[in-house]
C-alpha cells in the first residue's frame, strides 16, 4: 500500500463529494475530479522527468494547484521535497543540492528563490514558462505507471531547521507516512461529512492532514495567506469542523473570537501544535470557542502524531496542557539517564518514540542518525513523563532548538550569519518563552566599535540574512560576554544575567 491509496480509496467510495473548495476563488474540486486532475498530472511527471519515481520539489502557497501537485507526486510513487518559501535563495540552493529534485511546481512570486535551479519547472500560475494548467491539458485523461514498491523506500525528503552548511534532510519512507496518515484518521475520527481549513502552508505541519481528510471522503477548505479575521470568516462561513495550527495563529483566532463571539456549532478540532502552547492561551481559547481544543505532538522524524488527542478531550480540565494520549501506532516512553525506557508512570525523562512512524534517518548523515535513534528508538530531546493513564506532558526541551511560530530555529544558523558581519565581535541567539510565537528568537551581541550598530540594524541584517522566521525579534547590545575558565562564551550565565537585569522579558 502507499499513501495515495488513502486517497483513491475516499475519491471510490465518495466520488461526487466536494473534496477541496478555494476559500478565495471559490473554485471547487469534486472527489473524482480531483483524482482525474492528480493522476493527468503524476502522469506528466512521471513523462517530463523520464523517471517512473521522479523526485518532485515545491515551493508554493496554498492553492489547489499546489494540492493536486502533492498529490500526483504520491500518485506516481515520487519522492516529495517540500521547501520553504520563508528561507533565503542561499538556503533553497543548498537544498536543491542535496535533495536534486528532477522537478520543481512553484509559485512565480517565489521564482527569485530558484534562480540557481537549472531543472525542470512547473509553474503553478499562469506566469510561470510552463503553467500547470497547460500540463494539465496536454496529458488530461492520462494515467501514471504504478510502481510496486516497498514500505522502507522513500517516498518524501523534509528538511528540518536551518541549512547553514549541510542541510539536515529527513527521509520519510512509506510505512513512515502510511503510519501517520493511519493515525490521524484514528485519532481524528474524520468522515465524509468533514470540512478541514488548511490554513498554515500544505508544506508544513497542516499538509499532514490533506491525505487523512481526503481518504475519510471529506472536504479540504484552502486559505493561503489570510490574517486571523479572515480565518475566523470561512470558519464560520464554510462551517468548518476541524482545522490545525501553531500556536501562533490559535492567540490571533482567539482575540477575534473575543471580540466576534460568533456561534460555531460545528466546529469539533481547533487543532494546535508544532511549538509549546502557554497554559493561558489554552485556558482563553477553551473559553472563547468551547470544548474544541486538541493537540498533535509529533517531529519531523517521528511525524505530526506520536501523541495528540481531539478537542474534546484536550478541554477536559485534567488533560489540558498535555500533549494527549499516546498514539495508536506508536510506542512512546521517557528515557532515564542511560537511555533505557523507564516503565513507572509520572516519571520525567527524555521523552522517545518507536514503531513504523520514525523517519528511515537523515540523508547522508549517518552518524546524526545514530545519534538520535539509539535501539530502535528515537531521542526526541524534549523532557516531560506519561502520567498513569497514558497522558504526555511535556516540561521542556534538552536540544538547543527554539520553535518559533511552528518553525524549528538552530541558534548556530543565526550565530553563523551574523559572525559574517564585519561589525560583529561575538554573539549568542536563544529562544524567550512567548505569547504569541510560542517561544520567539533574541540575541545578545557584542560590537567591535560601540554604536556601530543600533538594535533595529541587525534586526534588519538578519531579516535580509536568514528571513523573518530565523531573524532576532529582540537583540541586546552587551560590552563583553561572561567567559568560563576555558575562555569559552558561557550562554547559560549570560541569559541569566540578562534576566537579571529584568532585560528579558517573561510572560
Amino acid at each position: 500500500m502507499q499513501p495515495i491509496d488513502f486517497f483513491l480509496r475516499g475519491a471510490r467510495l465518495h466520488p461526487d463529494n466536494t473534496a477541496v473548495i478555494d476559500a478565495e476563488t471559490g473554485k471547487t474540486l469534486r472527489h473524482n475530479e480531483l483524482r482525474e486532475q492528480a493522476l493527468s498530472l503524476a502522469a506528466a511527471l512521471q513523462q517530463l522527468s523520464g523517471k517512473k519515481r521522479p523526485i518532485v520539489a515545491t515551493l508554493a502557497g496554498n492553492s489547489i494547484e499546489m494540492l493536486v501537485g502533492i498529490l500526483a507526486t504520491y500518485a506516481c510513487g515520487g519522492v516529495l521535497v517540500p521547501l520553504t518559501p520563508t528561507v533565503v535563495e542561499r538556503d533553497i540552493a543548498r537544498q536543491h543540492a542535496y535533495a536534486r529534485p528532477d522537478l520543481i511546481l512553484y509559485d512565480s512570486v517565489y521564482e527569485p528563490l530558484i534562480h540557481s535551479y537549472d531543472g525542470l519547472r512547473i509553474c503553478n500560475d499562469t506566469a510561470g514558462a510552463l503553467p500547470v494548467a497547460h500540463v494539465l491539458r496536454q496529458h488530461a485523461g492520462a494515467v501514471p505507471e504504478r510502481t510496486q514498491c516497498g514500505l522502507e523506500e522513500i517516498v518524501a525528503i523534509k528538511f528540518t531547521g536551518g541549512s547553514s552548511g549541510a542541510p539536515k534532510a529527513v527521509l520519510q519512507s512509506f510505512r513512515c507516512i502510511n503510519t501517520m496518515v493511519a493515525s490521524l484518521m484514528m485519532v481524528y475520527e474524520f468522515n465524509s461529512n468533514e470540512r478541514f481549513l488548511l490554513a498554515p502552508p500544505m508544506t508544513h505541519g497542516a499538509g499532514t492532514f490533506v491525505l487523512p481528510v481526503l481518504g475519510a471522503g471529506g472536504c479540504l477548505i484552502i486559505a493561503n495567506k489570510a490574517t486571523a479575521a479572515r480565518l475566523h470568516q470561512i470558519i464560520d462561513t464554510h462551517q468548518i469542523t476541524s482545522t490545525w495550527v501553531p500556536p501562533t495563529l490559535l492567540q490571533r483566532l482567539v482575540e477575534v473570537q473575543s471580540s466576534l463571539h460568533t456561534d460555531l456549532p460545528v466546529l469539533r478540532n481547533l487543532l494546535y501544535g508544532g511549538a509549546p502552547c502557554p497554559a493561558r492561551l489554552i485556558e482563553q481559547a477553551i473559553a472563547c470557542f468551547g470544548p474544541v481544543l486538541g493537540v498533535t505532538y509529533g517531529l519531523t522524524e517521528a511525524p505530526v502524531i506520536i501523541t495528540g488527542m481531539a478537542g474534546e478531550l484536550g478541554s477536559l480540565p485534567e488533560n489540558r496542557g498535555s500533549a494527549g494520549c499516546v498514539g495508536p501506532l506508536a510506542r512512546v516512553a521517557v528515557a532515564d539517564n542511560n537511555g533505557q525506557p523507564i516503565e513507572a508512570p509520572n516519571t520525567t525523562g527524555e521523552i522517545i518514540a518507536s514503531g513504523d512512524l520514525l523517519m528511515s534517518g537523515y540523508l547522508n548523515m549517518p552518524e546524526q542518525t545514530a545519534d538520535v535513534i539509539k535501539n530502535g528508538w528515537f531521542h526526541t530531546g524534549d523532557i516531560g513523563y506519561i502520567d498513569e493513564r497514558g497522558f504526555l506532558f511535556i516540561k521542556g526541551r534538552s536540544k538547543d532548538i527554539i520553535i518559533s511560530g511552528g518553525f524549528n530555529v538552530y541558534p548556530s544558523d543565526v550565530e553563523d550569519a551574523y559572525l559574517k558581519h564585519q561589525a560583529i565581535t561575538e554573539c549568542v541567539v536563544f529562544g524567550v518563552p512567548d505569547e504569541v510565537w510560542g517561544e520567539r528568537v533574541e540575541m545578545a551581541v557584542v560590537l567591535n566599535q560601540p554604536g556601530a550598530l543600533s538594535p533595529e540594524d541587525l534586526i534588519c541584517f538578519g531579516k535580509q540574512e536568514l528571513g523573518s522566521v530565523r531573524a532576532p525579534k529582540k537583540v541586546h547590545v552587551m560590552d563583553s560576554f561572561i567567559k568560563n575558565e576555558l575562555g569559552k562564551i558561557d550562554k547559560r550565565r549570560i541569559v541569566a544575567s540578562l534576566r537579571d537585569q529584568d532585560r528579558l522579558e517573561e510572560y
